[in-house]
């Protein structure tokens, strides 16, 4: 067993180490632009925990600090438990994407935390939960699913337990063949689940409020049922995973037949896992691509007080409604938990016997990735932060003890901003009519295709694999389906079981000239999706003993 373990050990050390050398060439000079240089031995090792929803970044970006002489391990244990090891002072940081609770979940009893030293949040990352899905026909995978949110938040409630059920049917264009429908849920406590139920509490909240009453959930005094991170198990044919990646291995896995999931989009993305489409308020079915996460977050509310103990916090509630076609509705934010100098009333952090060496290393990786860290994320599977993020997280780590000085947003090497505007707005593609509400699924005559280019008013030929209808459909018009102009995005086309080809991508969007390679990288995330997969089991072993050796 033991053995077993070292093998283990080795072949995701090797793992990290390559992915961490290939990315050198592609994000030193971005960080030097950040003001960031080798200083090997000036660093203190600090330790972290919480949201996988937010881990592939989180790892990617510590694993390029490590080529400064900056050491950050990071467990990926879930947002709950993560905060709950920051209160326990057993980390220097957590990633959570909610914040701490300051009421009880309604699927877990005794959780209001009520947290007594200073501390931030940091906003990480930007993106889409995305519901995963297993379906296979005839021997053929289907990768062009779309359904309303009604009929998702029925599936997640178990109304709906069958693949060929009518309001699938009506959502998706084609009946299915009888197919049992097998809700993938978090067992963990998970900031994916908080923001997948915060949606359905807001958006469909009598269908939210009788499943939380047959699940026997808390209730506040009002009579309603608030978000929770705990899902209900045990319902209907549903499947509780712990974890992001159990969640994806699940789906993707033979067994995983008539599986549908939901997490962050970075999972299915770099496991090659199709996601649903999703209907948005302005009628159009669309995927949570880094462009329609970005305009999503254009509605959302941020407190903008840097004296609130919920500075840079979100509410999303204008999120779920907005009309925008290109908008992805269950788009957020997530956030590091750090210590910070006490404000009035407050009392130093003592996380993990917090010094100012590790202010220093953690300062420095927020400065990183609020910068230039920010240029991969789309190909990650998220989308970059706004600019008054990137402005509050630079305050924000500026106030952590120890911290080094906050660089200038001149200094800060983010290629998505330019003139204080997120370029990334400017490229955001409108879907194509076949992605509308109505649209038959034979529009386009062929496999679901790729973005294509647009110009002088209409949208290029999309690029696909050959699909059993045809091959890739006409891409749609540029910036405006009713002016022209622009990127087009692709039309969706076939019957769905096309070929290897036809997966749905997140959408290119140019941020500014770079030199990386979109494939290489690729190839690179799915290796760090690897060692996070492997890496958690044996963090913990060594997070517990140094916790256990200063006990």
């Amino acid at each position: 067993m033991k053995g077993r373990l070292r093998r283990r050990a080795a072949r995701v050390m090797l793992l990290a180490a390559t992915v961490a050398a290939a990315l050198i060439p592609m994000q030193s000079a971005l960080a030097s632009t950040a003001g960031l240089a080798s200083a090997a031995g000036q660093y203190t090792p600090i330790e972290g925990a919480g949201s996988s929803w937010a881990a592939v970044a989180l790892t990617q970006w510590a694993q390029y600090m490590q080529t400064l002489g900056a050491t950050i391990t990071f467990e990926p244990n879930g947002s709950a438990e993560g905060r709950q090891f920051f209160l326990g002072n057993q980390v220097d940081f957590a990633a959570s994407d909610p914040p701490f609770r300051n009421g009880e979940d309604p699927f877990q009893s005794g959780s209001a935390e009520h947290p007594t030293s200073a501390f931030s949040y940091v906003p990480d990352v930007a993106g889409g939960t995305a519901f995963m899905y297993h379906l296979d026909v005839g021997g053929k995978q289907i990768r062009n699913m779309r359904l309303s949110g009604l009929t998702i938040a029925k599936i997640f409630t178990g109304q709906i337990t069958n693949w060929d059920n009518p309001e699938i049917t009506h959502d998706y264009g084609k009946q299915l063949p009888s197919i049992p429908i097998v809700p993938v849920v978090r067992a963990d406590g998970s900031g994916a689940t908080y923001f997948f139920t915060r949606w359905m509490e807001y958006t469909y909240g009598s269908i939210w409020l009788n499943f939380c009453k047959q699940q026997h959930g808390h209730l506040l005094p009002n009579g309603t049922c608030p978000q929770t991170e705990f899902y209900p198990e045990n319902w209907g044919d549903s499947v509780a995973q712990n974890g992001s990646e159990a969640v994806a291995s699940y789906i993707g896995a033979s067994y995983g037949q008539g599986a549908i999931g939901y997490d962050e989009y970075a999972y299915a993305l770099q496991s090659n896992i199709p996601v649903v489409s999703v209907l948005n308020p302005g009628g159009y079915y669309v995927q949570p691509t880094a462009s329609n996460v970005a305009v999503a977050l254009t509605k959302a509310v941020i407190n903008d007080d840097p004296h609130s103990q919920n500075y840079l916090q979100q509410n999303l509630n204008a999120v779920y409604t907005f009309t925008d076609p290109r908008s992805y509705p269950l788009s957020s934010y997530s956030y590091l938990i750090v210590p910070r100098v006490p404000l009035k009333g407050q009392t130093q952090c003592e996380c993990n016997g917090f010094t100012s060496g590790a202010g220093r290393t953690l300062s420095t990786y927020i400065d990183y990735y609020l910068c230039a860290g920010q240029q991969y994320s789309a190909q990650l599977g998220y989308s970059p932060l706004p600019l008054e993020l990137v402005e509050g997280g630079l305050l924000q780590a500026s106030k952590i003890p120890g911290a080094i000085p906050e660089p200038s947003l001149s200094q800060c090497a983010n290629p998505t901003l330019k003139g204080g505007k997120l370029i990334i707005l400017d490229n955001a593609p409108y879907p194509s009519k076949c992605q509308k509400l109505g649209a038959p699924l034979s529009c386009g005559g062929g496999s679901t295709s790729t973005t294509g280019t647009g110009s002088s008013g209409s949208g290029g030929s999309g690029s696909s694999g050959t699909g059993s209808s045809g091959t890739g459909g006409s891409g749609s018009s540029g910036t405006n389906p009713a002016t022209g102009g622009g990127s087009g995005t692709s039309g969706s086309g076939g019957d769905g079981t096309s070929g290897t080809n036809g997966t749905p991508t997140g959408t290119v969007v140019n941020l500014a000239s770079t030199d990386s390679n979109p494939t290489v990288f690729g190839v690179l995330t799915v290796l760090e999706i690897l060692a996070v997969i492997g890496l958690p089991p044996i963090v913990y072993a060594v997070l517990r003993r140094r916790r256990q050796a200063r006990r």
